[in-house]
């Protein structure tokens, strides 16, 4: 039986996107075994995939633990160093990844690296081709049990097509802002009286609270630091809306199939974008920045570490956008 290693990413969104590669490689492959080595930070996201047969965390002792398995071919999604390098150096025979970070001599079916010109998807897909696996769409996915899909029901049944607001992000120039999101969601409510209610993590406690000073009962609940990432996944499956910056909650969203609404500071919806028909991104540095600071951002310093582009992005401009998946 064909066994096959997939080096993964370390976050919870960035783990998202090599879901399709997982299936790809298993409907390719049918009766394969696929191991998955990924980041303590994303394995939740990966529970319950049919296609995975082993999730190993990777830790210090996880290259004695590949050695001792003799896979037959090893793929790296991580467009980082030590993926290729994990591979190389378990010996596995067939190592597929793309030609980033100065690693392609570590690999022996590898592709070229456009890390600037397509999705992180595409580019994450691209290394099937060179070892004649086709891909099966670009879909991102996750996974629940049954009970863990009953809570998420059970949580939102009182709240019909609600709107979760997420307010987080790992840096700064991710995030709209306080006083942004509060007057955009006031507007919105005005609007529709739709359900409103937040989520996050403990980090974003500050976000909610200032959320819940300014706009009072316009808030119908607030789930932040009061779910894991599971029972998040859960509600965010069965809400009807989710409007945030470039952060795992969005990339759940759309793994979900709900309507996805993206505001996007220093990075590229180009490249992290959420995708298919219910999806809506919302480029803030396209329209407020000009090319050579842009250019300046995503190349030289990768990322601007500033909300500049996003404090001149008016909430009334994203408030059409809200309005037309409702």
């Amino acid at each position: 039986m064909m066994k096959i290693l997939i080096i993964g990413m370390n976050y919870i969104g960035d783990t998202i996107f090599i879901t399709p590669l997982i299936r790809a490689v298993k409907k390719h492959y049918n009766n394969c075994i696929i191991d998955i080595v990924n980041g303590i930070r994303g394995i939740d996201i990966l529970k319950e995939n049919p296609y995975i047969n082993n999730i190993i965390v990777r830790d210090d002792n996880v290259l004695e633990y590949i050695k001792s398995k003799n896979y037959d071919i090893g793929i790296t999604a991580t467009t980082a160093f030590y993926g290729a390098s994990l591979l190389y150096k378990a010996k596995i025979p067939i190592r597929a990844g793309v030609n980033s970070e100065l690693r392609g001599f570590l690999l022996n079916k590898k592709t070229s690296w456009k890390k600037h010109k397509r999705h992180i998807v595409d580019t994450i897909l691209s290394v099937l081709k060179p070892i004649n696996i086709a891909t099966d769409g670009i879909n991102t996915e996750i996974f629940l049990s049954e009970k863990e899909n009953e809570f998420g029901f059970n949580k939102m049944r009182d709240y019909k097509n609600a709107l979760l607001v997420h307010g987080g992000a790992t840096r700064i120039s991710k995030r709209y802002g306080i006083y942004n999101f509060s007057k955009l969601i006031d507007m919105f409510y005005k609007e529709k009286q739709i359900p409103i209610i937040l989520i996050g993590s403990k980090d974003d406690l500050d976000f909610s609270d200032e959320m819940k000073k300014r706009l009072g009962n316009v808030i119908a609940d607030d789930f932040t630091n009061k779910l894991n990432i599971r029972e998040l996944i859960s509600v965010i499956k069965h809400s009807y809306a989710l409007i945030g910056g470039d952060s795992a909650p969005l990339h759940i969203a759309n793994a979900c199939g709900i309507y996805s609404i993206g505001i996007f500071g220093d990075t590229l919806p180009l490249i992290y974008g959420a995708r298919g028909d219910k999806t809506i991104n919302i480029e803030a540095r396209k329209k407020y920045c000009n090319a050579l600071k842009s250019f300046h951002c995503e190349y030289i310093k990768r990322g601007c570490k500033t909300i500049d582009c996003l404090k001149k992005l008016e909430p009334k401009e994203i408030l059409p956008y809200i309005l037309s998946v409702y």
